[in-house]
């Protein structure tokens, strides 16, 4: 079957309910991630509204000046999820991905919940799942090593954020025949009942950490 773009689209879109999938980001309130890790890489914050908005709702959810590594982290995981779910779902689904580089992808940030709830493929090419898991490691890495969000987050929870967020775009699909092959090309097991990072909201009064969380190891 020969893959394209917009039917990978479709397929990303059938297997992720929340997730609205483009390939053009027409109108305002598109994030450029290539514009994004550019302006990280000159010495610039772009995510510091971004982690602000979401600080401030769990300042008045909670009562709380939250600690900063809460936002800092879920605006990390919300980040690096965006190339990992159009990598994980569509390699999982089809052995096939759209391009994955900083260059070939746009989202939109829900306006209440503040996750990544549109995204868009900007490039015509489709990849094997080894290329793609490659753009995926190059991109990821390029947000990571240049994301300073005013707290220490360790290599573990940077880079295992990704692992995580890989892992589970790889399980999602309600079919995935190249699920196997997906995860030994990004380097996830997919038998990983732990996450490798935290999220860090059991920090926050009266809410428990994940049933996954690496604390329970």
């Amino acid at each position: 079957m020969s893959w394209t773009v917009s039917r990978l689209a479709d397929v990303l879109a059938d297997s992720v309910s929340w997730l609205s999938v483009s390939t053009a980001a027409r109108g305002p309130g598109w994030i450029s991630c290539a514009e994004l890790i550019a302006e990280q890489q000159a010495g610039g914050d772009p995510t510091l509204a971004w982690r602000s908005a979401a600080a401030a709702d769990y300042a008045r959810d909670y009562a709380i000046e939250p600690p900063v590594q809460v936002a800092a982290m879920f605006t990390l995981m919300w980040y690096v999820q965006v190339p990992s779910l159009v990598a994980g779902v569509t390699a999982a689904v089809t052995g096939m991905s759209p391009e994955v580089s900083p260059a070939a992808l746009a989202f939109k940030r829900h306006p209440v919940a503040h996750y990544p709830a549109e995204v868009a493929l900007l490039s015509e090419e489709v990849v094997p799942l080894e290329v793609a898991a490659a753009q995926h490691k190059a991109h990821v890495s390029a947000f990571l090593d240049s994301y300073r969000p005013g707290v220490k987050l360790g290599s573990l929870q940077r880079f295992g954020a990704v692992d995580d967020e890989v892992r589970a775009a790889i399980r999602l699909p309600d079919e995935a025949p190249y699920a196997e092959e997906a995860a030994a090309a990004f380097g996830v097991s997919l038998e990983d009942k732990w996450r490798i990072s935290c999220c860090y909201f059991y920090v926050l009064p009266g809410v428990k950490a994940c049933t996954t969380c690496p604390r329970f190891r």
